[in-house]
């Protein structure tokens, strides 16, 4: 397979990419301008993979349900498959290398000391997270956003009465992407209406949509190209 083979089917792939990301550009020859502008053959394969998969997948993609007596697009199932295809694509944005917990303990640069307490272990695990857990991809993705987006992003969330930070709210749509995708629960919470919930003892109140969520992948992707 050909290292660049989204690029070699760049003719194909680029007027997709353009439809994916036209609010951003006043023309397709501007677009095109600024992509040939993106600084290596490695971010333009992944740009055209990427966005031609946003395209298809969430921006002018929706589920079909085949069922009797149901609606074909049932606006819940098709927000949260579009909601996780989006955090699909910001995890392969990311550079970041991924090893296992096992090989972080043994390798020298944790200086493990054998045998290990529990409270010892529980700090190496925290650590190995910070460092290693797919969360990181996600949180670094958002922190790359232009301030007047992590501001507006940042208020659509309040735990407690309170808003948080960027990252805060980073952590919180991750964990709503791992709940569908480990225990099936679908995403009402970007639904455009506020959401109330609760997550142990604290009371969430959530008024992020899918339009808000497709507007922060998009200029964070324009942000990666630059980079």
């Amino acid at each position: 397979m050909s290292e660049f083979k989204y690029i070699n089917q760049k003719d194909t792939l680029l007027p997709y990419c353009y439809l994916a990301l036209e609010d951003h550009f006043a023309s397709e020859s501007e677009f095109t301008s600024w992509y040939e502008q993106i600084s290596t053959n490695g971010k333009k394969n992944k740009f055209l993979k990427v966005a031609s998969y946003y395209l298809a997948l969430v921006k002018s993609g929706d589920w079909h349900v085949d069922i009797p007596g149901s609606q074909p697009v049932v606006e819940y199932f098709t927000n949260t498959f579009k909601y996780i295809a989006i955090f699909s694509l910001i995890e392969s944005l990311s550079e970041l290398n991924h090893i296992d917990f096992y090989q972080y303990l043994g390798r020298k640069k944790t200086k493990t000391e054998f045998p290990l307490t529990k409270e010892v272990l529980d700090k190496h695990y925290q650590k190995y997270k910070e460092e290693y857990g797919a969360i990181r991809r996600c949180i670094g993705f958002f922190e790359n956003l232009s301030p007047e987006r992590k501001r507006l992003l940042a208020s659509k969330l309040k735990v407690n009465g309170q808003q948080g930070s960027i990252e805060d709210l980073a952590k919180y749509l991750y964990r709503i992407r791992s709940r569908f995708v480990h225990e099936a629960d679908f995403t009402h919470q970007v639904s455009g209406n506020t959401w109330m919930g609760h997550e142990g003892n604290k009371l969430v109140v959530c008024s992020l949509s899918i339009a808000d969520t497709m507007q922060f992948f998009e200029e964070g992707l324009l942000v990666w190209c630059a980079g």
